[in-house]
């Protein structure tokens, strides 16, 4: 039950993001939010697979799932995931990306609509 530690630490960084947004740490909510989606996925794939690719692209993970569990992924859930994946990096290197609450919004929005499709999808 390897995957519950992916689960949890997924929930627990959308939760961190939340509570930053609340207190303007823009880049920080950003960075939480693509952490939480590839802990859920990376999850995903431990409980179904046994193993995960070392990425941090949600858009390669997400296909991963799709073509190996022969799951459907929306378009829209990987236009989610390929406009959280620049995050992981960006939102650490801030001076080169500006942020605001508008984009961590957005950030947290894309992540909290892929978590609800994982949930419904894969019982998470």
């Amino acid at each position: 039950m390897v995957e519950k530690f992916w689960f949890k630490k997924s929930e627990e960084l959308l939760e961190i993001g939340k509570k930053l947004l609340n207190d303007g740490y823009f880049w920080h909510v950003c960075f939480s939010s693509q952490q939480s989606i590839e802990f859920a996925l990376k999850g995903i794939l431990v409980k179904y697979k046994g193993s995960f690719p070392f990425t941090h692209d949600l858009g390669e993970i997400m296909e991963k799932i799709g073509n190996e569990l022969s799951v459907k992924v929306p378009e829209n859930i990987m236009r989610d995931c390929d406009f959280l994946t620049p995050h992981y990096t960006m939102s650490r290197y801030s001076q080169f990306a500006e942020y605001n609450k508008r984009k961590a919004e957005e950030c947290m929005s894309s992540a909290v609509e892929i978590l609800e499709w994982l949930k419904k999808n894969f019982n998470i």
